[in-house]
């Protein structure tokens, strides 16, 4: 290959590479879309300043949405006033000294360990050594935060964070299992508690949304938490295929839950891998809610599910 060809060649790769990246970020008229999107103002009044930490690192297979859910939640806390959001994908914020700055969390679609470095298996022993110690502090300093009562918010892929730390599964309520209905299925939601202030965004019972949609795995239970959406398997197309990948025998769909860990609160809503969610009015509202509920500006029942039955 000849010099000028060599040129154009890498010229047209590197202008195909800044365009895929380009294409994960929200464009302006996406964004002017969430802006007109999002809540006006917010459910309550925070009892006072607060302050958000949405955390975007995601090893493996990173969702293209992840920008899009930062920029709704930065549009959301600045158009109500009810937080300030600090955007990062490095794991310096969550040392202790940092954390406490912060009066909740949120897991943007995170996934795998991500408080160890991508490359962790091509680390020298050693490194590899420094790095286990500095995971194993940042998560303590996890546990306490939310421990001493403040809030952790986790949207779609965050399920799955931190597979090899069984204390996640209990912190979040459960683990990732599968997707059988992949991106772009259109399922039926029901609302299970329409007079609960975390789902008070739907005024109809049912919810028609197109999304990737999962099923979770133990220690999902609804003994330990309270379950508000879920998908409506009587109201939803379940193709053959799709029916191979259920494994779950009680068509038990959880699509956005609470609960407490300690002292601190917990949102689960498994919706967020399609980029239109990000200006939609109703999963906006919906997300402000449950930040605020995981805040403590916005009460809601925590009691579990099964346990009103």
């Amino acid at each position: 290959m000849n010099m000028q060809n060599w040129f154009f060649t890498s010229f047209l790769t590197l202008v195909i590479v800044a365009g895929a990246i380009a294409q994960d970020k929200p464009t302006p008229d996406e964004v002017k879309k969430m802006r007109a999107a999002a809540p006006t103002r917010a459910r309550v009044q925070p009892a006072q300043p607060r302050k958000v930490l949405v955390f975007n690192r995601s090893w493996g297979y990173k969702h293209s949405s992840i920008p899009y859910g930062a920029k709704a939640f930065e549009i959301m806390g600045r158009k109500t006033g009810a937080f300030e959001v600090v955007v990062t994908d490095e794991d310096v914020l969550f040392e202790p000294a940092n954390l406490k700055q912060f009066d909740a969390v949120v897991l943007n679609n995170t996934n795998n360990e991500i408080f160890l470095p991508e490359n962790f298996e091509k680390l020298s022993p050693q490194a590899k050594a420094e790095a286990v110690k500095r995971d194993q502090m940042l998560k303590k300093s996890l546990v306490e935060f939310l421990s001493s009562g403040k809030g952790l918010a986790v949207v779609h892929a965050g399920v799955a964070s931190f597979r090899n730390w069984p204390e996640f599964g209990e912190i979040v309520g459960a683990r990732f299992d599968n997707h059988p209905w992949n991106s772009g299925s259109t399922v039926t939601l029901r609302v299970e508690e329409p007079d609960h202030p975390v789902v008070a965004a739907f005024k109809d019972p049912f919810f028609v949304v197109t999304d990737e949609i999962y099923q979770v795995k133990a220690p999902y239970s609804r003994d330990r938490l309270r379950v508000l959406l879920s998908v409506d398997p009587k109201r939803t197309r379940i193709t053959p295929q799709q029916k191979k990948a259920i494994h779950r025998e009680d068509m038990d769909f959880a699509m956005t839950w609470i609960k407490s860990y300690d002292k601190g609160r917990v949102f689960y809503c498994a919706l967020g891998h399609e980029h239109p969610l990000f200006w939609n009015p109703i999963v906006l509202q919906h997300y402000l809610d449950g930040i605020q509920f995981v805040l403590g500006d916005l009460s809601g029942d925590m009691t579990p599910s099964a346990a009103g039955k």
